[in-house]
């Protein structure tokens, strides 16, 4: 069995929103690293955070033409990490191991990813409807929870605990059996669908109605869900969440939708029922134990129900296991 950091280093993971990347530097933290992220002339740089020197925070210095400035004592690095300039020794050779651990980085759907290896495993997801000019998209604040990336993934999956859970959001208490669903294996990940009777929120003191949903999950591994809302009474509109990993217990969600950009009411809507709701899963995955997201199936009972989290673990102990992920079990 790989190490956490062994398995998914090679992985692509977003470290922040590219709008809050602006002329300062900007500090991240992926899989037990700590980074500071800038911005050069030919796009997004990703560094170690801290300076080859003496140790002072990178993020506290400045950028300038020739790369990133530290605050302490104005060494400089190009965004390949090397030390471009020394200002106490202008003259003199620079020191051959003056140099800072550097990353890939890039920028897509809004987001700033970073891979730790050498060479990706995979591509970032593909998700082309976002780059047509044809949606808007709103986002939530970085969801800061106290687990793993994948047991942030299968409460998303969980297909079983919305009538549970979601009391008072969107869970309906009357539709408590899950009918029979398929998972089919993707060139990426996995894939379901299904069809729920949410209960829509109640307007002017009248009951909530039932808003009949079709809900279609497209996992791409290892820790990103396209979520794909059909409702027959609110806005269509698709979910992209990507847990991204501090450490095998705890992760920074990125969470936003897609919808019709004609629909003016629909970010503060969607922002203050998504953060309702997902207070809910934060406080059921925050006191499942352990933590880390289990490399087996030993210590719980499933159902037929639990089918596509089951799926997704399976998928996610081949990654850790080194082996290609096989397509879903039978029945």
């Amino acid at each position: 069995m790989r190490s956490y950091e062994e398995a998914f280093s090679p992985y692509w993971h977003p470290v922040a929103f590219s709008q809050e990347l602006k002329d300062r530097p900007l500090a991240a933290r992926l899989l037990g690293r700590e980074l500071v992220v800038w911005r050069t002339a030919s796009g997004v740089a990703v560094t170690q955070r801290y300076c080859a020197h003496r140790g002072a925070d990178l993020c506290a210095g400045e950028v300038s033409a020739e790369g990133l400035r530290c605050a302490f004592h104005g060494w400089t690095y190009g965004r390949d990490g090397r030390c471009v300039h020394v200002p106490s020794q202008p003259g003199a050779p620079l020191p051959p191991n003056a140099a800072l651990a550097s990353y890939s980085a890039t920028e897509r759907y809004g987001l700033i990813w970073v891979c730790l290896a050498p060479e990706p495993a995979a591509p970032l997801p593909e998700w082309p409807e976002l780059e047509t000019g044809k949606v808007a998209t709103v986002a939530l604040p970085r969801l800061d929870w106290d687990v793993s990336a994948g047991r942030m993934m299968e409460i998303v999956l969980d297909v079983t605990h919305l009538s549970w859970v979601h009391k008072g959001t969107f869970g309906n208490p009357e539709q408590q059996e899950v009918p029979a669903y398929e998972v089919e294996r993707t060139a990426s990940g996995v894939r379901a669908q299904i069809s729920y009777p949410a209960l829509a929120p109640p307007l002017d003191g009248a009951p909530p109605k039932v808003d009949r949903t079709s809900l279609t999950y497209e996992v791409t591994f290892p820790f990103a869900v396209r979520l794909t809302f059909k409702p027959s009474l609110f806005f269509p509109h698709t979910v992209y969440a990507i847990a991204s990993p501090w450490s095998e217990e705890k992760m920074q969600c990125f969470y936003f939708s897609s919808y019709h950009p004609a629909l003016r009411h629909f970010p503060d809507i969607f922002v203050k029922s998504e953060l309702a709701i997902l207070e809910q899963d934060r406080l059921i995955a925050e006191a499942q134990r352990p933590r880390a997201h289990p490399l087996d199936f030993a210590g719980e009972v499933h159902v037929k129900a639990d089918r596509l989290p089951i799926e997704y673990r399976r998928g996610v102990i081949a990654l850790r296991l080194g082996r290609p992920v096989d397509g879903p079990t039978p029945g």
